[in-house]
């Protein structure tokens, strides 16, 4: 039989093993840092089938890392991503229940194929949502050892062969004033929330003099209390991003001096916390794209090119090995992503062939890359700079 094939036969042997997973997290969401239960499903499956499994990988609780394939002499190493996490109120409204379903497939198909030269290891990565499980996994140097990382993300309508995502830096920032009687005294007080405002009308200024690709995205946490009280305590949160990491430090520094400005403004202090890890920008492979893209097209699965997106910590790793995050759409109904719509998609069995879908287009470029040596060069190549 052909690699391809063997390929799609294993999808079919692990396929069900692939849907139950998905709908066992899909119908039991566990926020970010805290996916217990949907990592212990992860590691049972792949013990089942003979992998060694690394748990606590990189010393996080709910990371893991199964050994899926190794042969005598392998041309790649792929590292195969899965995430896990769901969103506080809405689910699996990101649709990680599924995207991770079709990694564990993928791995579990790729295992059983004979002669291919890949090794291949499936990574649990907990925790996207909210603080990135792949930059602590970055920071340990961990897929420097890899070259090339994939997955797949469902969409709502548009299927991209990988994607432009902004370096993302999100901090919580507190003000603290003097208390004081809002009518009787208020010339006592020091208002925490005049700062807060004070500081978000100077951010919004500051809109007009950044570049277009900026995004700055900001709430008020904490207000106060009572009308009638002059607040001594507010707290907003503030996310900035760019495409590039570099100029977005030098927004981060415009934007902390709006903070510093509101402060000595309205005679309060104040003091910063970063929210989880820097997400860095996804270094474009153009090699590894087309790569993608060959594979769609081979699939008959229709794509438009990739605009700027959200942020993802796999922009980190796109650092250290050469990278690409797919978008699969759902079908042709469009939905807000992070919404109720994509949380109950992903438990519907219409996501069935979406999650086979998936898993055949990250075997199909393992394929690829282990039998063409003039694209995996080039990739490696690229990456490199030369």
């Amino acid at each position: 039989m052909s690699y391809l094939t063997d390929l799609q036969e294993g999808c079919k042997r692990h396929a069900s093993a692939a849907f139950q997973l998905n709908y066992t997290i899909a119908n039991d969401p566990e926020l970010s840092g805290e996916e217990v239960h949907a990592c212990a499903h992860y590691v049972d499956l792949c013990r089942k089938l003979g992998m060694a499994v690394e748990e606590n990988f990189t010393g996080q609780a709910t990371a893991f890392r199964a050994v899926a394939r190794r042969v005598e002499k392998p041309v790649l190493k792929m590292a195969i991503l899965a995430e896990y996490d769901a969103l506080p109120g809405i689910g699996h409204g990101c649709g990680h229940s599924a995207n991770g379903a079709m990694s564990f497939l993928a791995a579990a198909a790729l295992k059983e194929m004979k002669d291919l030269p890949v090794d291949v290891d499936l990574i649990g990565t907990p925790d996207e949502e909210l603080r990135g499980g792949k930059v602590i996994m970055c920071d340990q140097g961990i897929f420097k050892d890899y070259d090339f990382a994939v997955m797949v993300h469902v969409s709502p309508t548009e299927t991209n062969a990988n994607c432009h995502f902004l370096a993302l830096d999100d901090y919580r920032i507190a003000f603290h004033g003097q208390t004081a009687h809002a009518a009787s005294g208020p010339w006592e007080g020091r208002n925490a929330l005049n700062g807060v405002m004070l500081a978000l009308h100077a951010i919004d200024m500051l809109r007009q003099h950044v570049r277009p690709e900026t995004r700055i995205g900001s709430y008020i946490v904490n207000g106060g209390e009572a009308s009638n009280v002059i607040p001594d305590y507010a707290e907003v949160e503030c996310c900035i991003r760019h495409s590039e990491r570099e100029y977005l430090d030098k927004v981060v520094a415009k934007v902390m001096n709006c903070f510093k400005g509101a402060a000595i403004a309205t005679e309060t202090t104040y003091d910063v916390t970063q929210m989880g890890c820097k997400y860095d920008d996804f270094r474009w492979n153009e090699t590894a794209t087309q790569a993608a893209e060959k594979v769609l097209t081979e699939m008959g699965i229709p794509f438009t090119p990739p605009s700027d997106c959200g942020s993802s910590d796999i922009g980190n790793v796109s650092y250290q090995c050469p990278a690409v995050h797919v978008h699969l759409a759902l079908g042709d109904t469009p939905m807000p992503g992070h919404s109720v719509g994509i949380a109950n998609a992903v438990k519907a069995k219409s996501i069935e062939p979406i999650i086979v879908q998936g898993a055949e287009i990250m075997g199909r470029l393992a394929i690829l890359l282990g039998t063409d040596e003039h694209t995996r060069t080039a990739m490696k190549a690229e990456f490199e700079g030369k």
